[in-house]
């Protein structure tokens, strides 16, 4: 397994992409004096169609059970499957230096842009807008995601949304940058749902309001009960929180408070409750980003990079008996992804375990690249197949034949 830099990587890849006919040639040198050169090969490089199959977290229901709306450039609105209201409002609210931000919507460049196809996942539903605000440009996504599976063996449900806020310094001087989610909660006919946090241990039998989490005891998710009862319910929601950049608090409030300032405390709902979650500021040097979000919805999200697409890029010789280098580059991996290299009779690896772990790189900028090194072992036509551990098959299809 190794990692390596984006401009490495932007290197390898335009190096050999679009290629279909490489020739490849032997050491020898045509035409040096006393020297015969070895014959040459050509070598004709084809994908197949990215093939997608069940993950290992189980297959997903290509049905959508959840709804979204844009609401202006930087807020949604997100409700049930059959339309029941999950929220009804959204707020978010920038600290640039210690200035509260709540006007977002100056200098868009975009909204509601639909989302870029990736080659090999499955369909994106949701939509991308951005703006610039004191130098700072910002990106939020909205994308309807898979939840875990809620029993063992049950299929993965399209029943949550996924908003992302992706920020990056574009002055020439360093910046505080803090980011706060504001939302004012409704399930379905309660103006007043309050909470479960069931990975608490001194929470996970209580319903829970007016309450404050920091820092390492911020549950990866909670949960919003239409009714205040943990044994009927209701219709159950899910706020979860680590995906991207963890926040640092979590406030369970009334609806009201916390308008027009960057604080704000933990007070019972009494009939109208609503929630705000921090990234509290920290410094961004020039060129420097956050990515920060949430998803909320019916399930528990799974972190991104789920559907783990990622790309293959071929180097070296093919000639059989020399080495080439197959690197999968895996632009956004999903925590605990595995890439598998299958080769066909007539190559074989050289170098390189056939399943490899692929590096995570957490909170950190870049892509991440699995390498093998291989050889062919005779001429002929190989299907060389990499399978993410995610669900996504690559293959290429490589001819090797006698040069002209």
């Amino acid at each position: 397994m190794k990692s390596t830099n984006p401009s490495r990587i932007a290197w390898l890849t335009s190096a050999v992409a679009g290629t279909a006919l490489i020739v490849f040639t032997g050491s020898g040198q045509p035409g040096a004096t006393g020297q015969t050169p070895r014959r040459p090969v050509a070598v004709k490089i084809e994908d197949e169609k990215p093939v997608v199959t069940e993950t290992d977290h189980g297959p997903i229901e290509n049905v959508q059970r959840i709804q979204y709306q844009a609401a202006g450039p930087m807020n949604v609105r997100i409700a049930t499957e059959q339309g029941q209201n999950l929220h009804l409002s959204h707020f978010p609210t920038i600290n640039i230096d210690g200035q509260i931000r709540p006007d977002l919507e100056s200098n868009v460049e975009a909204v509601k842009r639909p989302l870029p196809k990736i080659p090999g996942a499955r369909e994106r539903r949701g939509y991308t807008s951005v703006w610039t605000a004191e130098d700072l440009r910002w990106t939020m996504t909205v994308e309807v995601v898979p939840t875990k599976p809620a029993t063992a063996g049950a299929k993965r449900q399209l029943d949550s949304v996924l908003v992302r806020y992706q920020v990056e310094n574009k002055s020439n001087r360093a910046l505080k940058v803090g980011l706060r989610i504001y939302i004012d909660i409704y399930i379905v006919d309660n103006d007043g749902a309050q909470f479960a946090s069931p990975t608490s241990p001194a929470l996970k039998n209580r319903v829970i309001d007016g309450m404050q989490f920091k820092d390492k005891d911020l549950p990866p998710y909670i949960q919003v009960l239409q009714r205040p009862d943990l044994k009927n319910p209701g219709y159950i929601a899910h706020l979860t929180m680590d995906l991207f950049e963890k926040p640092n608090r979590l406030v369970l409030t009334r609806h009201g408070f916390g308008f027009n300032t960057w604080d704000m405390p933990a007070q019972a709902s009494m009939g109208d409750s609503a929630l705000g979650f921090f990234w509290e500021p920290r410094e961004l040097a020039p060129g420097g980003k956050r990515d920060m979000g949430y998803a909320y919805g019916k399930g528990i999200a799974s972190k991104p990079g789920g559907d783990g697409h990622f790309n293959v890029v071929l180097g070296g010789s093919f000639e059989p008996g020399k080495q080439f280098t197959v690197a999968a580059v895996v632009p956004d991996a999903a925590p605990g992804q595995s890439l598998a290299l299958n080769l066909p009779p007539g190559m074989e690896r050289v170098e390189g375990k056939e399943i490899q772990p692929v590096p995570f790189l957490a909170g950190q900028e870049g892509q991440s690249m699995v390498l093998w090194k291989a050889r062919a072992t005779k001429l002929g036509r190989f299907p060389l197949q990499i399978r993410s551990s995610t669900g996504i098959t690559q293959t290429k299809i490589v001819t090797i034949s006698k040069g002209e």
